[in-house]
């Protein structure tokens, strides 16, 4: 399987998993959050995902941790649901397919609804907003089918290297290109001076 997305924050440190269901809400107002078995939930707590389970990827971050785009995209949404806390989405389109990226929890944001962001920008900072037991970010991918967009696994979709070192080589080999042309265009004036 092809890898699209590259990892929003460093190190790939995995607390929750896609379709995993570890996570119960309190049912008496306060929101609590604690890690538990979903499918049979203590006294006081139900479930947070239900039957479908977790959404998404719950990457290790510290608090205020700078969180990266993970691919080329526009900005669609930014939410600040209760539920998920503080939220971008951005869409990309990639061999026909459009996808969008969700990073959830986040304490801040830069980018506007309709920017263009790029692959290693900063998107926001790491934070425990909404339905959250600790700072994480949690990163969920869906894809388009039919026109509606459908939660998938991002782990398959994951290629190893993190987002800001994509970022990084990308500046490199521009660097290196205009080095070049500069080079190409002093040799081109020299002969044709002579």
């Amino acid at each position: 399987m092809e890898k699209l997305f590259y990892w929003p924050v460093w190190p790939k440190t995995l607390n929750q998993r896609f379709g995993e269901n570890s996570s119960c809400v309190s049912t008496d107002g306060t929101n609590k959050v604690i890690t538990c078995n979903g499918n049979n939930p203590p006294a006081g707590y139900k479930s947070l995902y239900g039957a479908a389970g977790h959404l998404g990827l719950d990457i290790k971050a510290f608090h205020g941790q700078e969180v990266y785009c993970a691919r080329d995209g526009v900005v669609s949404f930014i939410d600040t649901n209760p539920k998920s806390g503080l939220d971008i989405r951005v869409i990309s389109i990639i061999n026909g397919v459009e996808y969008r990226h969700i990073y959830e929890h986040l304490l801040g944001y830069k980018p506007k609804v309709g920017d263009k962001v790029e692959t290693g920008q900063i998107l926001g900072w790491a934070d425990n907003t909404g339905y959250s037991s600790g700072d994480h970010l949690h990163f969920q991918l869906e894809k388009t089918v039919n026109g509606v967009f459908v939660p998938i696994d991002p782990l398959p979709l994951m290629d190893n290297f993190y987002a800001l070192d994509i970022l990084y080589i990308q500046n490199k080999i521009l660097y290196i290109k205009e080095i070049l042309a500069k080079i190409l265009d002093t040799w081109g004036d020299k002969l044709r001076t002579k």
